[in-house]
């Protein structure tokens, strides 16, 4: 019995090389691997003379014809090499630059053997030589690309990220067809060996960024890597606030976006969640619709959509502060409404508040993990029925009930979901803050929200840029969105090494003389 521990095993792998005898090369592998059942392990004869060979591959990763393909290739193909009498030694030479140039790679040792056939890479192995071959023949099933079901949009592409990085990257590479579009990758856990990508324009992102992403990604000391939040938690900075410094999004057209402007995209094997560094805070706020509609209504959803996010923040702590310290600021009749509404209530306002905001807390994370076909429609009806019920009993009272519904639907616009779980924790706090000392604790929350954000950095970049600090140069795309044709510069804190983006003086203007006029000599017909 083998009572190696997993590092020792790990350790053993690592040394582990490849020998000129293929009996012990598949045995050292099958050792290894504990032979394992989808590990597939075909022996053949190579060539006129017969060379001992053997074909390995994990069923289920590659392309079945691919396979085919490959077998066929060299039970025929090493038959025409036209050389006289070739041995042991020189088959690996052969194949490798006559037959399988374009789409194979040389391993030195079993490590590099393996992890490229846990990537659906197939690795020819030959008697008599101490490497082997790995070809690609990729071709597990993948998602269809569609359009992300949590960052819907009205007028925008319909794609949306796969969990495969190689699709994911292609994605982009569409938008961007410049030879500037950089890719890196490397791999990360040391069991899961999970591939992470980077995309970046050389020459537009800042190269000491660059270098401090490349430096916290390696950084990364983990035996497993299962989705991009673990990478997230690795390379964010701020790690105990509650605000997303680092962007995610399953758009393929805002990573590209993004990327134009300076910024890097972060891709995970195995998720469509694609990070997105350095990231702001207006970025979370901003949404395609606001881009791809003409200005007035970009520029309308846009205002919309940050005051509801504001609302989301303050409104059921200030209707707390309104009620227990400032009643004098309420219209008296509606505050006689309220008040009557409120007879038998048998708790303080604070009380109601935080019991209507946990029980919907309850029914959006109940409507999350239910089955999709049933969760919706369990989640409105038991808002409802809870809301009527509690109104009849008297435990809580209709204002308290129309406050956390509409700070609910106000909490829904936000493009970012992580976002929206941050107004969300916040809120909480601000509850608190309007029952202790009214409109003067909500002043304070206000003041500390604002003092933390903007000593938050993403990369070093500004949290709060473009008011902290102040650059009137990148208002046009801040809270309000400026006409296309007058976006001439990038942002200037991330395109500072490329800042033109479009030729300056492009507003669309009618022509002069109308067509029609001239071809009927100033008259229409």
């Amino acid at each position: 019995m083998d009572y190696r521990d997993i590092s020792q095993r790990e350790e053993d792998f690592k040394k582990a090389p490849l020998v000129a005898d293929l009996e012990r090369n598949l045995r050292t592998i099958m050792e290894i691997t504990g032979n394992s059942y989808d590990l597939s392990i075909k022996k053949c004869q190579i060539g006129p003379e017969k060379v001992p060979a053997a074909v390995i591959f994990i069923d289920g990763m590659i392309e079945k014809f691919a396979i085919e393909n490959l077998l066929q290739a060299l039970k025929l193909e090493t038959f025409k090499t036209g050389i006289d009498g070739i041995n042991k030694k020189e088959i690996f030479a052969t194949l490798l630059n006559s037959l399988l140039t374009e789409i194979s790679r040389e391993a030195d040792d079993i490590q590099t053997l393996y992890e490229g056939v846990s990537q659906g890479e197939t690795a020819l192995l030959f008697d008599g030589t101490a490497k082997a071959i790995l070809c690609e023949t990729r071709g597990w099933s993948l998602r269809t690309i569609v359009e992300p079901e949590n960052e819907s949009a009205i007028r925008a592409p319909r794609e949306g990220f796969v969990e495969s990085v190689r699709v994911n990257t292609s994605l982009i590479r569409r938008r961007i067809r410049s030879p500037n579009l950089w890719i890196e990758n490397l791999y990360v856990g040391s069991l899961t060996r999970t591939e992470v990508a980077f995309a970046y324009i050389k020459g537009l992102a800042g190269e000491e960024f660059l270098e401090e992403l490349r430096s916290r990604l390696k950084r990364i000391d983990i035996d497993g890597i299962l989705e991009s939040g673990v990478v997230e938690e690795f390379i964010r900075d701020a790690p105990f606030s509650l605000f997303p410094t680092v962007f995610r999004t399953e758009r393929p057209d805002r990573v590209a976006s993004a990327i134009l402007e300076g910024r890097v995209a972060i891709f995970t094997n195995g998720t469509p969640f694609v990070l997105v560094v350095p990231a702001d805070l207006l970025m979370m706020l901003q949404a395609p619709d606001d881009y791809f509609e003409i200005f007035p209504i970009g520029l309308f959803l846009r205002i919309l959509r940050f005051i509801s996010f504001l609302l989301s923040f303050f409104l059921p702590g200030i209707y707390v502060a309104l009620l227990n310290f400032h009643p004098e600021l309420v219209p008296i009749t509606l505050l006689l409404r309220i008040q009557a509404a409120r007879e038998g209530v048998p708790f303080p306002v604070v009380a109601e508040v935080l019991l209507m905001e946990a029980t919907f807390e309850i029914l959006r994370e109940a409507g999350v993990r239910l089955p999709r076909a049933v969760g919706a429609a369990i989640t409105i009806v038991g808002a409802l029925i809870l809301g009527d019920a509690a109104i009849r009993a008297g435990i809580v009272s209709p204002g308290v009930v129309i406050i956390v519904a509409f700070t609910a639907i106000a909490s829904f616009t936000s493009p970012v979901f992580s976002l929206a779980l941050t107004a969300r924790l916040i809120r909480f706090g601000m509850i608190f803050l309007g029952a202790l000392i009214g409109l003067l604790g909500i002043q304070f929350g206000l003041l500390v929200l604002i003092v933390h954000l903007v000593s938050m950095r993403s990369f070093g970049y500004p949290y709060m840029a473009p008011f902290g600090p102040l650059i009137w140069q990148d208002m046009k795309d801040a809270v309000i969105r400026g006409f296309w044709w007058k976006q001439t510069y990038r942002p200037r804190l991330l395109g500072f090494r490329e800042p033109l983006r479009q030729r300056p003086g492009q507003m669309p203007r009618p022509p002069r003389k109308s067509n029609y006029s001239d071809k009927n000599g100033g008259k229409d017909e």
